[in-house]
């Protein structure tokens, strides 16, 4: 059994019949089904940010805005991801999830949910397309509310489709605001067990991101990469440190952009749609390129270690976006 974190438990002022009823109803696998955000009224510097703990997700708001939904357990996208992102004035830059009938195309719906990491090749299963699943097992550090950020940290399972895990993975989530923008720092160490994990070479590999459908470059969004390419045809498969996907309009540049830790394995190659998917690959010189396939071997009883940067804005269109501030975060430890 998951122990339901301490700084989710319900306030000491409910009743005992209460927290009885509560405990009973609690599934097994740390559901944080109470609809009671997160926060400490008597603390006079209390963080702006909070959370609000729902069945198999956490919502992170600031302020009061809810931000994004972190999913840690959903029967449909068999792995952790986070959903509905938005702003810090609430405009959306992430699509639907679900996609909405009659504005968002329904595409890879079980796939495409936001902000998630996936590989279609580990050892051969495809945890990408949910026949393999990354599996929840408990949050190793309970949520931190600081004023300047929200962090936790999960411990998961590489599940394969016969249900044997194959391999661990620890994930660190560090959410934080930086000049108008929020920016989410995601860490995976995969760690093998007595058996090497083995990364193969496809597209579908790697930290993906759908953009919401009216900011998409068919629907007048713009890709530009760090390396000054512009669109989805010039900037796919191309390597660079960075990816910004955004759309002006009336003065103001929404938008969300990837970067990938320097320090991870090698400079990323992108995979970009001009349907609204962005994904940062280590793993395609084949797919990408025609070369020599990627294969990335992690030794049994070792680890590998990935790091990326969301920062998602909504801005005035002379604003810079602020790079350097975003790789420093990205590569400190979260």
């Amino acid at each position: 059994m998951t122990p339901f974190p301490r700084f989710l438990q319900p306030t000491r002022f409910l009743a005992i019949a209460a927290i009885a009823a509560i405990l009973i109803n609690w599934p097994l696998s740390c559901s944080m089904s109470i609809a009671q955000e997160t926060s400490d009224p008597s603390n006079q510097t209390a963080s702006p940010w909070s959370i609000e703990p729902q069945v198999g997700k956490l919502i992170l708001k600031h302020r009061g805005v809810a931000l994004t939904v972190f999913h840690y357990q959903d029967d449909q996208c068999l792995r952790p991801f986070f959903s509905n992102v938005r702003t810090l004035n609430g405009t959306q830059v992430t699509r639907n999830h679900p996609p909405s009938p009659g504005v968002d195309p329904d595409d890879h719906a079980d796939m495409h949910c936001g902000i998630w990491l996936g590989f279609g090749d580990i050892d051969g299963h495809d945890f990408w397309r949910n026949k393999a699943r990354i599996r929840h097992r408990r949050f190793s550090s309970e949520p931190i509310l600081k004023a300047d950020r929200i962090c936790f940290t999960s411990e998961d399972e590489l599940i394969d489709p016969q249900g044997k895990s194959i391999g661990s993975l620890e994930q660190a989530y560090r959410l934080t605001r930086i000049d108008s923008g929020c920016l989410l720092v995601w860490q995976a160490v995969f760690k093998a067990g007595s058996e090497p994990l083995v990364f193969g070479d496809q597209e579908e590999m790697g930290l993906g991101v759908r953009v919401a459908t009216s900011m998409t470059e068919k629907n007048g969004g713009q890709i530009l990469s760090s390396e000054g390419k512009t669109g989805a045809k010039e900037t796919w498969g191309k390597k660079a440190q960075w990816i910004d996907y955004s759309k002006t309009l009336d003065g103001k540049r929404t938008g969300i952009l990837l970067m990938p830790d320097e320090k991870n394995l090698q400079p990323s190659w992108f995979h970009n749609r001009d349907y609204g998917l962005m994904v940062a690959n280590y793993f395609g010189n084949r797919s990408f390129t025609g070369g020599t396939p990627s294969v990335i071997r992690i030794e049994p009883n070792r680890s590998m270690t990935l790091r990326y940067g969301v920062y998602w804005y909504e801005s005035a269109v002379e604003e810079d976006l602020p790079i350097e501030k975003i790789r420093a975060a990205v590569e400190s430890n979260p």
